[in-house]
């Protein structure tokens, strides 16, 4: 009996230990499935974070190429009012400035213009690259740039926004004399080797001697497409800055500027030769200034071009080129809006009335057996006022009388318009 009973007892210590250590196993099992579950999360969670960190790196890197374009552009809107004539609105430029900084030292800059909002056959309109070039900045004093540049004659063709010059209209002779915009393409130097003088010079494609005529000059003749190099031509300026540090009474400020070019003529687009037989060569000289103290502001040019054989290229062409064509304005405006008025709204506002003096003459001088055509040489005088609301929106408006050396003097017009400029993070264009 005592031997049954002390196996019936081993029986029972038997079955809990089996129940234990059933219970222990189930247990442990819930533990590992537990800590496999959190190695699951935490793997996912790694993935998650190496994929966000590749995201950062990702978008780091596109932020640092963001960085590096340069983004601008401006526009203008006129209307003009032409007495006993024809009456127009017209949305006169957009144009778009794109740029990258491909290193500290190595920089793209582009300008893409519309003008007269349509363009197709015999309406006018044109879009056009303007500028396309890439500087390669090596320090102050000497930098190298390539491609299509802006003749750097006179100054509204290489500082044209129109939040920059006073009136609705660029200056007849910034039109006939200077054929702004005049894009060139080459290569060439430019830098400030000193704080009071900056250089530009280059070598460039010459003009179309075949478009050259009495009303308009050399105009005609810029290439606009594929600048043919069989005459090329040079040219570039001196800046001259006299009131550098110096210690002067009031706020004042003077840019005397010297430019030039000379090259043949004999091109044409595509290459190759545009007046063939024809020795001519295109000179110009041209200087201008800029000057402000206090409230006024000054700016006048003067240029001269002289064809080397005219007589060659009218008899060539059946046209009426002039010798000599010659041209200057006189311009001054004052800033007169009170002090009292800026605030609101108008805080960065100012008002400018100005008036400008020009005469320009696209047949100065004729070659002999040619008559000088009295249209051709013209006056006029422009005033009006400029309101930007801030520097870079500007409203405008103008009259302008106009006379000729002719019976018929044009008709005289009354001016509106509008402009604008904008300019992206790190936009510099020159």
């Amino acid at each position: 009996m005592k031997y049954l009973g002390a196996k019936k007892y081993r029986s029972v210590l038997l079955a809990i230990a089996v129940v234990g250590a059933a219970r222990a196993g189930a247990e442990d099992l819930d533990r590992i499935q537990a800590l496999e579950k959190q190695m699951a999360a935490a793997n996912a969670e790694i993935v998650s974070l190496k994929n966000d960190q590749n995201e950062r790196s990702d978008l780091f890197g596109l932020e640092e190429q963001v960085s590096k374009v340069r983004f601008g552009g401006y526009g203008e809107i006129h209307g003009n009012f032409v007495e006993n004539g024809s009456s127009m609105m017209d949305i006169h430029r957009l144009v778009v400035y794109l740029g990258y900084d491909f290193t500290d030292w190595i920089r793209l800059s582009t300008e893409v213009e519309l003008e007269h909002a349509y363009v197709t056959d015999g309406a006018g309109g044109e879009i056009s690259i303007e500028q396309l070039y890439v500087d390669f900045l090596f320090g102050d004093a000497v930098n190298g740039r390539a491609g299509r540049i802006l003749a750097p004659l006179g100054i509204i063709n290489q500082y044209h926004e129109p939040t920059l010059f006073l009136g609705v209209e660029r200056p007849g002779v910034d039109k006939y004399i200077i054929p702004t915009t005049w894009s060139l393409d080459g290569a060439g130097l430019f830098g400030s080797p000193l704080g009071w003088l900056s250089y530009q010079a280059y070598a460039v494609a010459g003009l179309e001697g075949s478009g050259f005529d009495g009303s308009n000059g050399v105009r005609k003749g810029r290439n606009k497409e594929r600048s043919g190099l069989n005459d090329p031509a040079v040219t570039g300026r001196l800046d001259f800055f006299p009131f550098v540090d110096a210690d002067l009474p009031a706020d004042q400020d003077l840019r005397i500027g010297l430019s030039g070019y000379y090259g043949g003529t004999d091109n044409a687009n595509k290459g190759g030769s545009g007046t063939p037989g024809v020795e001519n060569t295109f000179a110009m000289a041209s200087a201008d200034f800029e000057y402000t103290v206090s409230r006024l502001r000054f700016r006048g040019v003067v240029a001269h071009g002289s064809n080397s054989d005219a007589a060659a290229l009218n008899a060539a062409y059946a046209t009426d080129a002039g010798d000599e064509i010659f041209g200057w304005y006189l311009e001054g405006g004052v800033s007169v809006m009170p002090e009292s008025w800026k605030r609101g709204k108008l805080k960065e506002a100012d008002l400018i009335p100005f008036v400008r003096y020009e005469e320009y003459d696209t047949q100065y001088k004729m070659p002999d057996g040619y008559a000088k055509l009295g249209e051709n040489a013209r006056t006029e005088i422009t005033v009006g006022i400029n309101f930007p609301l801030s520097s870079q929106f500007v409203l405008k408006a103008d009259y302008q009388f106009r006379y000729n050396e002719s019976d018929s003097d044009p008709n005289n017009v009354f001016n509106l318009g509008m402009g604008w400029v904008f300019q992206g993070r790190n936009t510099v264009f020159q």
